[in-house]
């Protein structure tokens, strides 16, 4: 039994993506990983008409209530919004207590009129009075299936 346990947790460690990051302004939490898949390499590639999975494992550094989502994409410079539904909640357990950690699992859709381009994501989620539970960046690219 503790043999199965041990591939089962190898196996999981050898399929997740995890990713090196950029915090970009983590104020009322704490990332402690970001897992994008696919994205076996950096920059991330983001296959149109493939969905891309985000988990993160957050630490609340006081009480969350309510979250949302934001996502934007730099591309060449300018600011872009990329459409996420924006609760949360949805995707984590809320509410959280405050030093608490909390795994966030978001999928999304890569739309097939999305632009063949070099992008980086910022992925932002905001609590109850607004302020930044989290935010990261990663270097990505939107490419062909």
């Amino acid at each position: 039994m503790l043999k199965a346990v041990i591939f089962l947790a190898v196996l999981y460690v050898a399929a997740a993506d995890i990713v090196v990051y950029k915090d970009c302004g983590s104020k009322v939490g704490a990332l402690k990983s970001v897992d994008v898949t696919p994205c076996p390499s950096e920059p991330c590639q983001f296959p149109r008409h493939k969905n891309i999975t985000v988990n993160l494992n957050i630490t609340a550094n006081t009480e969350i209530t309510a979250a949302k989502t934001v996502v934007y994409g730099y591309i060449l410079g300018a600011k872009v919004p990329f459409p996420v539904p924006s609760d949360a909640c949805q995707n984590m357990a809320c509410p959280v207590s405050s030093g608490a950690t909390v795994t966030y699992t978001n999928t999304v859709y890569v739309q097939p009129v999305y632009p063949l381009v070099s992008v980086v994501v910022q992925w932002e989620l905001h609590d109850q009075n607004n302020d930044m539970i989290v935010c990261f960046n990663i270097p990505a690219e939107i490419v062909n299936s």
